[in-house]
């Protein structure tokens, strides 16, 4: 299996979980981004998240799970945001505190891997089901996949065609004829 920090190759749809260790009162503060200069943007979650460049914002969630409380997290994961948690419904229940979600579409920037640093712990990656399609098997004759042997008959489109382009080469080979005796 492979390390659930490695952030994988092509597109799936994927999130981060992490757990943050940081009073109620500071977690607006934690997760806001501050562009301070042109090239300089301080932003705490995205430096404690171990990527470089930071990822983007738009697709990274922080809040305290008191919100979610009585719509309860795991469901808030799985039908809400389409996650396979597998059997870890219990276990994210049962979490408390801050919480950082971050979605694979927040990683398009070449980051291979995350570094969590202090105040977060990693809780788990979840993925989207990938769906496959049922299809009904086919039980006309037409789908057994043989075609019927032979030529098809002419139509009369392709024999009046036929005769017209026999036609035109006559009449060109006999105008040629008299260009070449008259000549």
């Amino acid at each position: 299996m492979t390390d659930p920090l490695t952030i994988p190759d092509g597109y799936h749809r994927y999130v981060w979980v992490f757990a943050v260790d940081v009073p109620a009162d500071a977690l607006r503060a934690f997760g806001h981004e501050d562009h301070t200069g042109k090239d300089t943007v301080q932003w705490p979650l995205g430096d404690a998240l171990g990527l470089s460049p930071h990822p983007n914002q738009e697709f990274v969630e922080l809040f305290d799970l008191e919100t979610v409380r009585d719509y309860g997290f795991s469901r808030y994961l799985s039908e809400a945001n389409g996650m396979d948690i597998g059997a870890d419904a219990s276990k994210l229940d049962a979490l408390s505190g801050g919480i950082a979600l971050v979605f694979s579409q927040a990683l398009d920037n070449g980051q291979t891997q995350f570094a969590p640093t202090d105040p977060l712990t990693f809780i788990g990656r979840y993925a989207r089901p990938v769906e496959m399609p049922v299809h009904d098997a086919l039980t006309s004759k037409g789908a057994e996949g043989m075609l019927a042997q032979g030529r098809p008959p002419k139509s009369d489109a392709r024999i009046g065609g036929m005769v017209a382009t026999l036609v035109l080469i006559f009449l060109a080979i006999f105008v040629g004829l008299f260009v070449w005796i008259s000549g």
